[in-house]
């Protein structure tokens, strides 16, 4: 059984739900992979070659649909902090050396893969170098105070994939609103994430899973984002009872806004951004027990 999950974060008045339709020009949106498979530089971590083929199953998949085009693969070599962290973010350098607005940011939908962690109150991910802002070979959302590296969608963003491990873990989701948005940029210009999809625990890697991340990039052009999402990327009975769960999580400025981006959103079918986050949604597999963390 699939079930849903709200919270509210601050009482909005009631505003009219605007649907913005994608101008009719073939292949005309942005789709990015970002990731890391091989972690020999700098930064430390086992490396998993085919994790790059197995995103790339839904990155080769997004153009045959007549709505997105091949934006840029960056992918190991020197990808550091910067190709993810916003250039408000408060860490010394930052204002130079962050680029999202050149990579995950510069996309309309993007799919990030590199080993991921529970840093506590937010994901973590672990990157290949070690050169960018901060000096760190970790990124990571940002938590209950804005300290983090990752605020998406103030420049064109709507879409967020996290091929990575605990990347929307139970107990962080109180605070994953806060990569929706930059709270320097947003206020002004009004853009913002929609939605983010990722998962509780553990997520696998193999040839078994290239049909999942394929199908997953097909079906959402003809059903919701997130049935998509939680209908491919769902598996049971890993290591005998373990599974693989994910979760697909949205803001928007009341509950019925919010509900209605995970509902009806696709890849051809882009809501207007979040006029403000006065809630956050998302569903997920009641009970779901994956590796690395409790039942959902």
């Amino acid at each position: 059984m699939l079930t849903t999950g709200m919270a509210k974060w601050q009482l909005s008045a009631a505003a009219l739900l605007s649907l913005l339709m994608p101008v009719a020009i073939a292949n005309h949106l942005e789709a990015r992979i970002i990731g890391v498979s091989t972690w020999d530089a700098e930064c430390s971590a086992n490396t998993l070659t085919y994790w790059e083929d197995m995103v790339r199953f839904w990155y080769d998949e997004m153009p045959k649909h007549g709505w997105y085009h091949q934006a840029g693969a960056t992918v190991n070599g020197n990808l550091d902090s910067s190709k993810l962290c916003d250039p408000d973010i408060s860490t010394p350098g930052a204002a130079t050396g962050c680029l999202d607005y050149r990579y995950v940011d510069d996309a309309d939908a993007a799919m990030i893969f590199m080993h991921g962690f529970d840093s506590g109150e937010v994901w973590g991910g672990v990157l290949r170098r070690n050169t960018g802002p901060g000096g760190s070979c970790t990124v990571t959302f940002p938590d209950h105070s804005y300290n983090g590296d990752m605020r998406v969608g103030d420049v064109d963003l709507e879409f967020l994939h996290m091929s990575s491990c605990d990347s929307l873990d139970k107990d962080n989701l109180p605070y994953t609103w806060r990569v929706f948005e930059d709270p320097a940029d947003s206020p002004r210009n009004g853009r913002r994430l929609h939605q983010l999809t990722g998962f509780h625990g553990y997520m696998w890697i193999g040839g078994c899973c290239d049909d999942q991340y394929e199908d997953f990039a097909a079906d959402a052009h003809a059903v919701s984002i997130k049935d998509a999402w939680m209908d491919n990327m769902y598996v049971t009975g890993i290591n005998g009872n373990k599974n693989q769960c994910p979760v697909a999580y949205a803001v928007g400025s009341d509950l019925a806004d919010c509900f209605a981006r995970l509902d009806h959103e696709r890849y051809n079918n882009v809501y207007s951004d979040p006029t403000s986050i006065g809630y956050y949604c998302y569903y997920y597999y009641p009970g779901c027990d994956p590796e690395g963390k409790g039942p959902f």
